[in-house]
């Protein structure tokens, strides 16, 4: 995100309106804005600040961190390490554990290595973390939506 664009053209509108206003109260207007160009800059840092602390706090396991990069705010979305994932979603009224579906899904051997290795870290069965992991993804997706990029413009 480029700060530099947004004040640009806050500058040039501000000087529109102070052209109207003519040639002496514009001369006095453009000193004036250009004395004022850290204290805009500075609001608009804050103003992204705040927006970035809002984002975070509607994230459940990431949040958003700005970097500088050339001056300019840049949003970077990453994992929560400290995150306590949300618990398992309850099971919709009325299901019976009798009711089970079974599927069989087909994928790479390293990415079975990869679940069966993540299993035993977590202490649990291939079949449970794999349903734990699938209940998560689909509680997030249905209740917040898929995060994994946020942009703000100004």
């Amino acid at each position: 995100m480029q700060l530099s664009h947004a004040i640009t053209n806050l500058e040039s509108a501000v000087e529109v309106q102070l052209r109207i206003a003519g040639p002496e109260v514009a001369e006095a207007g453009s000193q004036l804005l250009a004395a004022l160009k850290p204290a805009i800059t500075q609001t608009m840092m804050e103003v992204v600040g705040m927006a970035v602390a809002e984002i975070s706090s509607q994230l459940e396991v990431q949040t958003v961190d700005i970097k500088l990069v050339d001056g300019d705010p840049e949003l970077v979305v990453r994992d929560d390490p400290n995150a306590i994932p949300p618990p398992p979603p309850h099971p919709p009224p009325g299901f019976d554990d009798a009711d089970e579906a079974r599927i069989t899904v087909r994928l790479p051997g390293y990415l079975k290595d990869l679940i069966t290795s993540e299993a035993e870290v977590a202490g649990d069965s291939v079949n449970s973390y794999v349903v734990d992991v699938l209940s998560n993804k689909a509680r997030r997706k249905g209740t917040t939506g898929s995060h994994t990029k946020t942009t703000l413009e100004l």
